[in-house]
């Protein structure tokens, strides 16, 4: 009987700490016009406008490397969600290969962006390690 209050209390502690390790990183909350930076799985609230901002993650990284000539400067593709009054809004920023940033926009907001780690020649970037920088502006 022993062993086994022992082995529950062991497995209820591996669970316990498995939690803290889901990878979703706290909610920031900023304003109109600050400029921001979220990584994968992480959420902007933006406050006094109805909206969250999460960074899903990057769903395809071709921008032309430091370091090398290209043809083609190439593009990075983000895939975030929107919540914008209760709505998730699904959305890929294109962020354009050999600019520091690029701009789009969502319903009647201005969105400046950039994505990092750029791409340095012979180095591959792990997919958590990228982040998205935005400002978001009327």
């Amino acid at each position: 009987m022993l062993k086994i209050r022992h082995s529950l209390m062991c497995i209820a502690m591996i669970l316990f700490i498995l939690g803290g390790c889901s990878g979703n990183k706290a909610a920031v909350t900023v304003g109109l016009g600050e400029t921001f930076t979220i990584g994968v799985n992480q959420t902007a609230n933006i406050s006094g406008q109805d909206m969250t901002v999460t960074f899903n993650g990057v769903i395809g990284d071709n921008r032309c490397p430091q370091n090398a000539t290209c043809v083609w400067e190439g593009v990075a593709s983000s895939k975030t969600t929107f919540n914008y009054k209760g709505q998730d809004y699904v959305i890929v920023l294109n962020s354009p290969g050999l600019t520091s940033e690029a701009s789009d926009t969502f319903v009647e907001y201005n969105l400046t962006y950039t994505l990092n780690p750029y791409p340095r020649q012979g180095e591959e970037i792990s997919p958590g390690d990228y982040e998205l920088t935005l400002s978001i502006t009327k």
